[in-house]
């Protein structure tokens, strides 16, 4: 199977031209297992000293955190391609079947992957304003598939950061990471989720505890973080090799 960067290079060679692809030409199952793949790999590169001292932070970030800020660089930018790929739709019927396409993203990504951290990507897509405020376009989505928009926002709903992320915390202990370890299936969480966890774990423990020392902090607020990362399946259920977009 070739990747979707080998079919972008295979189309530019063809067809002569530089333009932005259409992402409607790729099989939904094809986009969601190159995001899970690309994700776990930068996830697994990710090193506990990145996460002392909340060194992410920093505005040196890019040399004391570089894996975690890859990570996060490459959810930005995906984020802006998937909503130039809305955008540049010429009309509000097309940027709806992009966002339907998006959506079969979601159900491949939730069903089979497993993968939070993916499907946020495609939420935060189309919360961007430039997309949110499509309302013409997401009045043709809702009336061409209601079943689908009522699923879209329940996944918005859940995985919204409200309340320190009440509703999502809820759900991941109480219904997915339950299915999946029941199944046996592995799984990819949302790496904001789990930062953010990790800074507000940092301050409760310190109002919590004031005579502690610094190691023993630090050991504490990265204990989940580091954990995750070392409990990630070196394989997921697709085995193939990752052409990284770098």
């Amino acid at each position: 199977m070739f990747s979707i960067k080998s079919k972008l290079n295979s189309y530019r060679l063809s067809s002569g031209t530089n333009d932005v692809y259409d992402i409607r030409k790729y099989q939904a199952t094809d986009i969601a297992n190159e995001l899970t793949l690309i994700n776990q790999n930068l996830l697994l590169r990710i090193k506990p000293e990145e996460l002392f001292n909340f060194v992410f932070l920093s505005s040196e970030k890019k040399m004391l955190a570089p894996n975690l800020t890859s990570m996060v660089e490459f959810y930005n930018r995906t984020v802006l391609l998937f909503a130039t790929q809305i955008l540049q739709q010429k009309s509000d019927k097309m940027r709806a079947s992009v966002i339907m396409h998006l959506f079969s993203v979601i159900q491949q990504l939730y069903i089979i992957n497993h993968d939070i951290h993916s499907i946020r990507i495609i939420l935060a897509t189309f919360d961007h304003p430039s997309i949110f405020r499509l309302r013409e376009t997401w009045r043709i989505f809702r009336r061409e598939n209601p079943k689908f928009y009522t699923a879209l926002k329940y996944l918005w709903n859940v995985l919204s950061q409200d309340n320190n992320w009440e509703e999502y915390r809820l759900w991941l202990e109480e219904k997915f990471i339950k299915d999946c370890l029941n199944k046996k299936q592995p799984m990819l969480l949302f790496i904001g989720y789990l930062l953010s966890k990790m800074i507000i774990d940092h301050y409760r423990y310190y109002q919590i505890s004031p005579n502690h020392n610094d190691y023993e902090i630090f050991s504490r607020v990265n204990r989940i973080l580091i954990e995750y990362i070392k409990s990630s399946p070196k394989q997921l259920l697709l085995v193939k090799k990752i052409n990284s977009f770098y």
